[in-house]
């Protein structure tokens, strides 16, 4: 328990500018993800990253084009606090889900552009590196419906599952921590 809370805490801190050092060189280090997901390394800190975690982050949040999706950048911030302890990606499992409005997310090239009017959807090179690291990604399937996403226009490298869920509650019986991303 004390370990989510930590976990919570953790990855709901604001979006802000990153601290500067008075040398004028950023103190982020991007370990395991680069360019996202920023950490501070921290080897003294009470409670740091253990291996065999499981967490499930449930995205809803919407990113307007161009942005990329805050929940992704969370989970890479997730992987580069692994890394920054000393850890591995492997070290911890992690599944994403996206629904509601973090949907779109998911989009393919072409399906994102026809919508969106830009050439590339600027989330899937940031969920593709998150895959590479292991990280399970599942878009609902009933959110497509609602949003009337055709199964076709989901980036071929995105499960669809039955339902969000299904999945957090399948993940959560399996021993996943639950975040949601708002």
């Amino acid at each position: 328990m004390t370990a989510r809370i930590l976990l919570l805490a953790i990855l709901f801190v604001p979006f802000a500018e990153p601290a500067v050092a008075e040398d004028g060189e950023s103190p982020l280090v991007y370990p395991v993800i680069a360019k996202h997901g920023g950490v501070v390394a921290r080897p003294t800190a009470q409670q740091p990253p253990r291996a065999g975690a499981k967490v499930v982050f449930d995205v809803t949040a919407d990113a307007p084009p161009p942005a990329v999706n805050k929940g992704l950048d969370r989970i890479a911030r997730l992987l580069n606090l692994y890394g920054a302890a000393g850890l591995q990606a492997s070290d911890i499992q992690i599944v994403v889900v996206f629904h509601g409005e973090a949907t779109k997310t998911v989009l393919a090239d072409a399906a994102y552009q026809r919508r969106f009017g830009m050439e590339q959807n600027p989330n899937l090179p940031l969920l593709r590196e998150l895959q590479r690291q292991g990280v399970q990604a599942f878009v609902c399937g009933q959110a497509l419906n609602y949003k009337q996403i055709a199964d076709q226009e989901v980036a071929a490298d995105v499960p669809i599952a039955a339902a969000a869920l299904t999945t957090i509650i399948n993940k959560q019986m399996d021993g996943f921590a639950y975040l949601p991303m708002p």
